[in-house]
């Protein structure tokens, strides 16, 4: 636990209704545009896959505060960033980096070989943030099932 009392912890079980609704907000307030109805859909199935059927291979962390949970990080095979998001009110407050920091450090202890590397393919919007958190654009703007994207790459 953080000394704002945030803690950072792994998604319990039954939560994944409320993780899930988490991730559909700010979807769709701030991805959403940049996605054809059947980017929106491919979207929606593979938050469904990843958060509440558990896919294989996914860690879902989140960071909660005062009982209510502020924001969640998908990392698959502790290398690559599939969701994360944070509630509006948590933005610009710690939360984001200090997801982003439990991912980091279980990937590095996951018996990666330095250099460690994490990457994600960047929502448009979110690309200003993983700069600000370490990223680097690999390639331009992508655009795979209706969904536009930046991959992105941190070195640790």
């Amino acid at each position: 636990m953080t000394d704002d009392g945030l803690r950072i912890r792994d998604m319990a079980m039954g939560e994944e209704p409320e993780v899930f609704a988490l991730v559909m907000r700010g979807f769709d307030e701030l991805v959403r545009v940049d996605c054809t109805e059947a980017g929106a859909a491919e979207f929606t199935r593979a938050v469904r896959a990843f958060v509440m059927e558990r896919q294989l291979g996914h860690r879902v962390t989140v960071a909660e505060k005062d009982g209510r949970l502020l924001g969640m990080i998908d990392v698959r095979n502790a290398s690559h960033v599939c969701l994360f998001f944070v509630e509006s009110e948590g933005r610009g407050r710690g939360v984001g980096r200090a997801l982003l920091e439990s991912a980091e450090q279980h990937g590095a202890g996951d018996g990666a070989t330095a250099p460690f590397e994490m990457s994600v393919n960047s929502s448009l919007w979110a690309v200003p943030v993983y700069e600000r958190l370490g990223f680097t654009a690999v390639s331009p703007v992508s655009e795979i099932n209706g969904i536009k994207f930046v991959p992105m790459m941190k070195r640790l």
